[in-house]
């Protein structure tokens, strides 16, 4: 038990050893915090117009000179875990080690152990050798994720049409006529038939003139409803800007109301009486559109990594359904191209990954709706007819909240230079915050470990004390006994002492009788 209290001293030195170096990190951690804060507001300073930018990068390069001599400095007995010296980024590590003692234990079995608390120096790091320290670059940003994070991917297809160039005006007198059969969402034709009382009663007017597309319009309208379909189509008519002069065109459009999942409108054998071409619509279409599935797509930019720990999310809305959440990490992205190192190096690999990318009920991408696929260096993404079969205007889908889990910087501090105009101020002043968040974290993980340091020194000074304690009660007397027996023995001794005087003075008394 003494030879155990004496490790025990020695893991009170070991420990004490161990505080210093955290609080040595933790001094240069918060001097970093204030460096990194005064940074950051010199950036802001530099987004006023009138401000010399060169003046304020030469307080910067002063700031930068302060970090590096923080971190330098930041040293104990010669461990700095600020400034490391990893020749690997820290992004590429599962960790980096380093521990301190914290305590010292015999088991029920009788051997010794030292216990360790490990601290993972790549979450303290402000700059390393091979890169990924608080205040350097990110590597693990995934940048515009390969052009799905700016791609416009909220798309609906449009509703069935079909237009022409009027070429009027039209007058019907007497028993003149325009007719033609319409087909809508792909059911069976309706004639329609337009006199001048048709044109009269749609205009207001008496002399069945239709002047303009717009006019065109409204007959059109009276001619549905009179037909009995005007829930089912509607007209629409504007100008045609791309030519020159501009044209007037009128179209015919699916309300999508037939109950069939088509989206379309056909117009056939177009007749005028006595002769004509119905103010263009014998002439041949200017637009045919039947409505389509919906379909989005985007340009791949560029190859990128999923590195450990990293993920990307997204969320898509389709009709009538709630908004479902996806999810790709490194796990799916080795799975789906059986890989082992993350990289997404093309569109069709991309393409594979987001058709395959989870859901939280457990599905994928592809089986909830959505196809992806590539054509080229594209991303193509189709709405599943299967699943969704109405087309036209019905069919949409929207990805949204396209977002990652790595908030870190795509440079160096040390990088740092307003004066260059193609450097963005704003990215530099996002970058610094998340360099502040990263610093502020480290700080976070040495106060834990001073605070664990702590109460490590005070249950071994405890510990000890016990031991002593316990050693005495077993090897050292107990005083108030040993001097109570002492006492009883000498007052033994001298009553023993007493008698024999008595018994010694009887037997001379004796031997002078015999005298």
């Amino acid at each position: 038990m003494k030879s155990d209290n004496k490790a025990n001293s020695a893991v009170a030195d070991a420990i004490g050893l161990g505080a210093a170096k955290v609080d040595t990190a933790y001094a240069g951690i918060e001097n970093t915090i204030d460096v990194v804060s005064e940074f950051r507001a010199k950036l802001v300073t530099a987004k006023e117009s009138s401000i010399d930018k060169a003046k304020v990068q030469d307080e910067l390069e002063q700031l930068k000179n302060q970090l590096l001599s923080t971190a330098a400095s930041a040293s104990f007995n010669g461990v700095n875990w600020l400034n490391t010296t990893a020749p690997e980024n820290l992004a590429e590590l599962s960790s980096l080690p380093d521990d301190v003692v914290t305590a010292f234990y015999r088991t029920p079995s009788g051997s010794v152990q030292v216990g360790k608390t490990e601290i993972d120096t790549a979450d303290i790091s402000v700059f390393n050798v091979g890169g990924g320290g608080s205040l350097q670059k990110d590597i693990r940003s995934l940048g515009d994720i390969g052009g799905f994070r700016n791609a416009i991917l909220d798309t609906q297809s449009n509703y069935g049409r079909q237009g022409w160039a009027f070429t009027g005006p039209v007058t019907l007198d007497g028993t003149d006529t325009v007719s033609f059969d319409l087909a809508i969402d792909g059911g069976a034709a309706t004639t329609i038939t337009i006199d001048k009382s048709t044109v009269d009663t749609a205009l207001g007017t008496t002399d069945g003139i239709i002047g303009d597309n717009r006019k065109y319009a409204l007959v059109l309208t009276q001619a549905l409803q009179d037909a009995g379909i005007s829930s089912l189509a509607w007209i629409e008519w504007a100008v045609d800007p791309s030519t020159t002069p501009s044209t007037p065109v009128i179209s015919i459009v699916s309300n999508e109301a037939a109950g069939s999942s088509e989206s379309s409108i056909v117009v056939s054998n177009v007749q005028q009486s006595p002769s004509g071409n119905a103010g263009g619509l014998a002439d041949p279409l200017r637009w045919d559109r039947p409505g389509d599935y919906a379909q989005a797509q985007f340009d791949f930019t560029g190859a990128f990594r999923i590195y450990r720990d990293v993920q990307f999310t997204f969320d898509l809305t389709l009709p009538n359904t709630d908004e479902q959440h996806f999810i790709v990490d490194r796990d799916l992205v080795d799975a789906v191209l059986g890989t082992t190192d993350g990289w997404i190096n093309s569109a069709d690999d991309l393409a594979k990954v987001l058709d395959a990318a989870r859901n939280t009920a457990g599905g994928t991408l592809g089986s909830s709706g959505v196809k992806v696929s590539s054509d080229g260096g594209t991303v193509v993404l189709d709405i599943d007819s299967g699943l969704y079969p109405d087309k036209g205007w019905r069919s949409r889908f929207s990805i949204d909240n396209i977002d990652d889990n790595v908030h870190g910087p795509n440079f160096d501090i040390l990088d740092v230079d307003i004066t260059d105009p193609a450097n963005d101020l704003d990215n530099y002043i996002d970058g610094l915050d998340m360099m502040l968040e990263r610093v502020i974290k480290s700080g976070a993980i040495l106060g834990a470990t001073q605070n664990r340091l702590d109460m490590a020194a005070n249950f071994n000074a405890k510990l000890m004390d016990s031991i002593d304690s316990g050693v005495s009660r077993l090897v050292d007397a107990d005083m108030e006994e040993a001097s109570a027996k002492l006492a009883a023995t000498q007052t033994q001794q001298q009553l023993a002492v007493q008698a024999l005087q008595i018994a010694n003075t009887s037997a001379e008394n004796i031997m002078q009788l015999f005298q």
